[in-house]
């Protein structure tokens, strides 16, 4: 079995984000470790991640997992989600790391899934120092269709004025999109996020406009400021953010960049029925990117 990781903390924006660590088994490298920082969606915590944090020890790379900031078990108004706060907690995890003496501060990447992938493209955009990127199922453009896009202007306008008036924020309910935009190809693994009580609570109190950037993102106007590599995946059955997103992702990003779409993943494809292909393929890539042993990337589109 593997290990337990170690449960750290570290501060960002003056809120408490509590965070996975995972160090591989074996002496630390004269350079110290390669490090991957893991960046869990909204209304998601890094428990999801444990299985992808392990496979990547395997391969010789530290892996911090952090509940963001509103998520699991870290500070911040609950469930919500500003990418930019999101991208201050990156860098609040890269210094954290940086400061490591067992951690190489020049070959540090990021994983980043859903509203994960938008802070991570978003960090690497804004200069922040990131060896390379892997994105799974990212948002980066609105998930929000030409109905729903009018009637959350209205709910974020009411919702700001309700905080200004009661400083309380405005919830709505989306618990039924978790049963009418199913997660994941995989019914037990859908039933799982559904059925999560974290999730569900997420679901039923979605604060707005708190986590409307999870929905309305524009995040492809600033990719191309992207310098380093990125591999994109993304499954070809995700009704959350149709597989047209990671095309279009590929094609405005300017840097060094490979796009694997996964037959049989939805959109939570590290979990989903693919989820060991999907393991697979993002270890390759960092430990390429990262580490001394490199590997061929198999399964390229």
């Amino acid at each position: 079995m593997p290990g337990q990781p170690e449960v750290i903390a570290l501060t960002s924006g003056g809120d408490r984000l509590v965070a996975h660590w995972y160090v591989p088994d074996g002496d630390t490298p004269a350079t110290g470790w390669p490090a991957v920082l893991v960046v869990h969606g909204a209304i998601d915590y890094k428990e999801h991640f444990a299985d992808l944090a392990h496979a990547l020890t395997r391969q010789g790379l530290a892996v911090l997992v952090p509940d963001m900031r509103g998520h699991g078990e870290s500070g911040g108004r609950r469930y919500h989600v500003r990418i930019r706060e999101w991208v201050e907690d990156v860098a609040a995890a890269l210094d954290w790391l940086s400061a490591r003496p067992d951690i190489n501060a020049d070959r540090i990447g990021a994983f980043g899934f859903s509203s994960g992938g938008t802070a991570v493209l978003e960090a690497a955009a804004a200069g922040l120092p990131l060896r390379t990127l892997v994105t799974l199922d990212a948002t980066v453009r609105s998930v929000l269709n030409w109905l729903e896009t009018p009637a959350f202007a209205i709910g974020a306008w009411f919702g700001r004025l309700k905080e200004r008036l009661t400083g309380k924020p405005f919830h709505v309910s989306l618990e039924w999109a978790l049963e009418s935009v199913p997660a994941a190809v995989d019914e037990q693994v859908r039933r799982q996020i559904a059925d999560d009580p974290y999730v569900r609570a997420g679901y039923r109190r979605f604060p707005v406009p708190g986590a409307l950037e999870a929905l309305k993102v524009d995040t492809l106007r600033r990719v191309h400021l992207v310098r380093c590599p990125v591999l994109i995946l993304h499954g070809e059955q995700d009704q959350v953010d149709p597989p047209a997103s990671a095309r279009a992702l590929h094609d405005a990003l300017t840097c060094e960049r490979e796009l694997v779409l996964i037959p049989g993943s939805g959109h939570v494809g590290h979990l989903d029925q693919a989820r060991d292909q999907i393991r697979q393929l993002t270890c390759q890539w960092f430990r390429n990117r990262l580490s001394d042993n490199q590997v061929p990337v198999a399964n390229q589109v």
